[in-house]
């Protein structure tokens, strides 16, 4: 497997990545710095900084203490692992899990919405959608299969063909003013669509964890229903239990 430098950061993801670093050297209940320092740490103004921290509150990293300060709280110990709870496009989670990782292509099309498909994202049943499934490898080992449905009158016609879908699917949305932003999910241990092992020959990728999603942009627009398998040799998630 190929390692990589962790990818350039902007924004929250920066200032959420510090702190985690910066909890490492700490341990449960140890209050950390003002908001003061913090901000002169990673350059950054207050209200991003904020932001961050209140990202590392809602994953049960740091506990708050109005008048108090905030400090280390009993999640830090998943700090090094990336939250399960953490929204972000498929592309960015394998790069920030190491990987160097190749997609494929393997199916592209316009099918109609099934009942199930069409409640989860709020359309008519039988309304047109444009089907993608992908492989996504590393050092030829397969690591993730996935297969995304998009509204067809979200994207142009110049959109739709599957030399497009290679990249993000999230920033190829967000170019279209439809950035998806969170979602709601379902997680279950499975293995593979059995059609999808035999027509593409992925009998070796074994046990893996399904996360299906409705993902929704900022105004709380259903953009895709995505059901991603993640390889269980490759792939652990963690998560805070309180």
């Amino acid at each position: 497997m190929v390692k990589l430098a962790r990818p350039k950061e902007l924004g929250i993801d920066r200032i959420r990545n510090g702190v985690l670093d910066l909890i490492q050297d700490l341990h449960f209940g140890d209050k950390l710095p003002t908001e003061e320092k913090l901000s002169a740490l990673f350059n950054v103004s207050r209200p991003a900084l904020r932001e961050g921290l209140k990202q590392l509150e809602q994953e049960g990293v740091i506990d708050v203490v109005h008048g108090k300060g905030r400090f280390v709280a009993a999640g830090s110990a998943l700090s090094i692992a990336r939250p399960i709870t953490k929204f972000e496009s498929v592309t960015d989670m394998v790069a920030t899990r190491g990987y160097e990782t190749t997609t494929q292509v393997l199916g592209f099309g316009v099918v109609q919405a099934s009942a199930v498909d069409a409640g989860d994202l709020g359309i008519p049943k039988g309304s047109p959608l444009l089907r993608i499934e992908r492989l996504r490898k590393a050092d030829g080992e397969a690591l993730i299969y996935s297969v995304d449905l998009i509204p067809r009158d979200l994207l142009p016609d110049d959109q739709a063909s599957p030399q497009n879908w290679v990249g993000s699917l999230v920033e190829l949305l967000a170019a279209r003013g439809l950035r998806p932003v969170a979602s709601t999910a379902n997680i279950s241990a499975v293995e593979l669509p059995q059609g999808a092992i035999e027509l593409h020959g992925l009998h070796d990728f074994g046990p893996a964890l399904k996360i299906r999603e409705i993902c929704f942009t900022e105004r709380g627009q259903r953009v895709v229903l995505a059901e991603v398998y993640h390889s269980g040799k490759a792939f652990a998630f963690s998560f805070v239990r309180r």
